[in-house]
């Protein structure tokens, strides 16, 4: 269970090392794209896109020495493998999923009962918290992606 104490000490290490929730975003953006690493990306205005993949070419950019004004157009514009777009400002979470997916049979095998457990700043559990950031509408959708966050 997370602690509130648990948790201003995991902001503290992010503001620590990355100085802004935005730089952590930027970093897990990078590590996701340059690995080409599957994800499920969550937006505070949209619905989640799942399972997809980062296209790298800001990440390039950057080690490339594209200025200021290039990085801020493609960080706006982050192509990603279902064909969409999306913005860095609209990224509320990156969740890191397998290469292979998961089968209907691991997912049926896990226990979602650590989904009850305490982890967010206003009391909010797990699974609560995985209700909104992939914006579920039925208990079922909550399940399943509760299943496949705890899989992951």
């Amino acid at each position: 269970m997370a602690s509130d104490e648990k948790i201003q000490a995991a902001k503290k290490v992010i503001q620590d090392k990355f100085g802004s929730r935005l730089a952590f975003v930027f970093n897990q953006l990078d590590f996701v794209a340059t690995h080409k690493v599957k994800c499920d990306i969550t937006l505070f205005s949209s619905p989640p896109h799942i399972d997809v993949t980062v296209n790298p070419d800001f990440s390039y950019a950057m080690m490339y020495g594209a200025g200021a004004q290039k990085m801020s157009e493609m960080l706006f514009m982050i192509k990603l493998s279902d064909g969409s777009t999306i913005s860095i400002k609209e990224i509320w979470t990156i969740n890191q999923m397998p290469q292979k997916g998961f089968t209907t049979e691991e997912l049926s095998e896990v226990d979602i009962s650590a989904g009850d457990q305490v982890a967010g700043q206003q009391g909010e559990t797990v699974r609560e918290m995985i209700a909104a950031t992939y914006r579920c509408t039925t208990d079922e959708e909550v399940d399943h992606y509760l299943r496949r966050f705890l899989a992951s």
